[in-house]
């Protein structure tokens, strides 16, 4: 191991470390990597020094010079932060935290925390190793075989089929004139990884990027120490370990928080057990409720924020649906293509059932105002695979590979239900229950039903649309939604 890195991470042989002494630029740069390399983050941040690029240490200055500095921040904060409760002066203090080789299980826990910002590996860009696996996951020894050999022979047939994948991409769509034609390979390879992502356990491991503030993490460990999977709570322990060499103070009492650990068993004792209905006939995309009057709300809310005006006579103002329509068409309208929707749409709030396939759920997460239920991964929900794959002539394959895992799942969950979700693959469904206001409805769904979104999130997007659309009609000309249908994401 190179001794350089000793400087600038706080270890050198463990999978979660934290950086320091590090330009916030060269930060962003390594984390950006996460999603376009193989490679961990000490082998690129080697490749920065030894192509001489960084400058770490300008004019010579030493790190152990900023000891003094460190001691009167550390004094500071222990007054401010743990005297007199000032909690929000740990947010200015930002950690980076790198996590690797930890599951898509426990990624999803990790990735909980909304005040924070995350860059993953990506399963467009980057092609999982088949011969990788998390395996230390808490199972006793007779179901972690079972979850092993179920896992890795998903792996062997994502391997397998997406090299006949590719192959068959290659042939059916050669380079376009005047194309390079590896960047054309580069283009159907993601596509192939794209359509096969679902055959991916959630047990394989993935690299995460993570900047936080230290108020932020702090009640985040505490979450993911009081986690019901034993990685997760190992992860969340060493975030605490490594980010305390960073923050040692503003770090020092984070603990399980058993009042939203205990909720589960709370409810149970309350309710007994829930009894699940029957949701088979019910939509993927299903429009719950929306904010009552929502055109005349919006339109008082515009006022509000615009002029100031009281609520009540705002209100009043707008009772005529021609007049509300006027405010928010005005409001709404010369909108350019990098503009976002403007702030008095957080009035209007939204709440939808989706159910989608585990990998495109795996993406809307990443949507911070979005307020949403966390379901445990199983396999009762079905699966969702692209009718492409049909048309490659894999879908059979990929069939027999999701029911032989549909059973390796329901012989661990008899016992062990949490830890069956490692064992899952991503093309299962989960449903879930999504709340936003409908300044964020105008962000994810412009966002993901465009053409660079993958085909699985997309058609979300687009169901949300149509039943946003379907209740407030007077959005039509404002929300820019992507009906089509695209071969191929653009790259």
């Amino acid at each position: 191991m190179d001794d350089r890195l000793a400087t600038y991470v706080t270890n050198l042989d463990r999978d979660v470390f934290a950086l320091r002494n590090l330009p916030e630029e060269v930060v962003a740069v390594l984390f950006a990597y996460y999603s376009r390399s193989r490679d961990d983050l000490r082998t690129n941040l080697r490749k920065l020094l030894d192509d001489a690029e960084l400058d770490l240490l300008e004019g010579g200055a030493s790190v152990p010079s900023l000891a003094t500095a460190r001691e009167k921040a550390k004094s500071f904060h222990e007054k401010w932060v743990v005297g007199y409760g000032h909690g929000s002066v740990a947010e200015h203090a930002v950690v980076h935290l790198a996590v690797e080789r930890c599951s898509i299980v426990a990624a999803k826990a990790l990735e909980e925390a909304r005040l924070a910002a995350y860059t993953e590996k990506s399963t467009r860009y980057v092609r999982f190793d088949e011969h990788t696996l998390v395996t230390d996951v808490g199972l006793p020894e007779e179901l972690a075989t079972a979850y092993e050999r179920g896992a890795r022979a998903l792996l062997w047939s994502y391997a397998r089929i997406t090299d006949r994948v590719e192959a068959a991409l290659l042939e059916r769509h050669p380079a376009p004139e005047g194309t390079s034609p590896k960047a054309h390979a580069n283009v159907l390879r993601a596509h192939a990884l794209d359509l096969l992502r679902g055959l991916l356990p959630a047990g394989v491991p993935t690299n995460v990027g993570v900047t936080i503030n230290a108020r932020a993490l702090e009640a985040h460990i505490g979450r993911l120490l009081g986690s019901p999977l034993a990685e997760v709570r190992r992860m969340g322990a060493a975030l605490r370990d490594e980010g305390s060499l960073i923050a040692p103070t503003l770090l020092k009492y984070t603990a399980p928080r058993p009042h939203r650990d205990q909720a589960a068993q709370r409810v149970t004792r309350a309710r007994g057990a829930l009894h699940l209905a029957d949701t088979s006939d019910v939509p993927d995309v299903k429009l719950l409720d929306v904010s009552p009057e929502a055109l005349r709300t919006l339109a008082a809310a515009i006022q509000c924020d615009l002029y100031g005006t009281s609520w009540s006579e705002a209100w009043s103002g707008v009772g005529h649906v021609s007049h509300a329509r006027e405010i928010v068409d005005a409001y709404l309208g010369e909108r350019g293509p990098h503009d976002q929707p403007l702030r008095a749409l957080e009035q209007v709030q939204c709440r939808f059932e989706v159910r989608c396939d585990y990998g495109a759920w795996r993406d809307l997460q990443r949507h911070r105002m979005v307020s949403a239920t966390t379901p445990r991964l199983g396999t009762d929900e079905g699966w969702w695979l692209s009718p492409e794959l049909t048309e490659l002539g894999v879908a059979d394959e990929c069939r027999v590979a999701l029911e032989d895992a549909r059973e390796v799942h329901r012989r661990i969950a008899a016992t062990h239900p949490w830890e069956a979700q490692y064992a899952v693959p991503l093309a299962y469904r989960v449903r879930y229950v999504m709340q936003a206001n409908l300044r964020e409805m105008f962000h994810l769904i412009e966002l993901r039903s465009g053409r660079q979104g993958h085909e699985s999130y997309r058609r979300v997007a687009q169901g949300l649309a149509r039943e946003l659309l379907g209740a407030l009609p007077w959005l039509e000309t404002h929300l820019r939604v992507d009906r089509n249908h695209y071969p191929w994401a653009r790259h």
